[in-house]
């Protein structure tokens, strides 16, 4: 996909940002709610202080993931390892390879732990992408979540 390369105004740029997470929240909630799920995604709210369910997009890839974020090291090793103890089992219920990376700096240049799938070619400022991008972000996070809340118990003990 020939990726739309416009610059835009700060103003712009927030506006279709915000035009993007809005239609997305949208999008899902409807799909969520046909399934008798909440509206709204976990995200942050797994219960494990350190552990958040993330989506990410900028001007050339959107993913899905999990972030580990702490200053406690050990911590931060302890939920990693965990999750690399069930790698074969959360990439067999994401249907495929994820990528593992112990330090990924963010682009506010915080380091994080992150275990993620992504596609490239996208960009959020391009409306065309968009409906591939939310099917994307439904499908990935729903497999996502449901993995969370089968090992949630699993994650969970020693990691407070």
């Amino acid at each position: 996909m020939e990726s739309n390369r416009t610059m835009y105004s700060k103003e712009e740029a927030k506006l279709l940002r915000t035009e993007f997470w809005v239609r997305f929240r949208s999008y899902s909630a409807i799909r969520r709610r046909q399934k008798g799920k909440p509206q709204k995604w976990m995200m942050d709210k797994t219960g494990i202080k350190a552990l958040s369910l993330r989506f990410f997009i900028d001007r050339k890839t959107a993913m899905v993931g999990i972030d580990i974020e702490t200053p406690n090291m050990e911590l931060r090793m302890g939920l990693y390892e965990k999750l690399e103890s069930l790698k074969s089992l959360l990439e067999k219920s994401m249907n495929g390879k994820m990528t593992w990376e112990l330090d990924y700096i963010r682009e506010n240049g915080k380091s994080v732990s992150r275990i993620f799938v992504s596609i490239n070619d996208v960009d959020i400022y391009d409306r065309e992408c968009w409906p591939s991008v939310y099917k994307f972000f439904y499908t990935n996070m729903m497999k996502l979540e449901s993995f969370f809340m089968e090992y949630k118990d699993l994650l969970k003990y020693g990691s407070e």
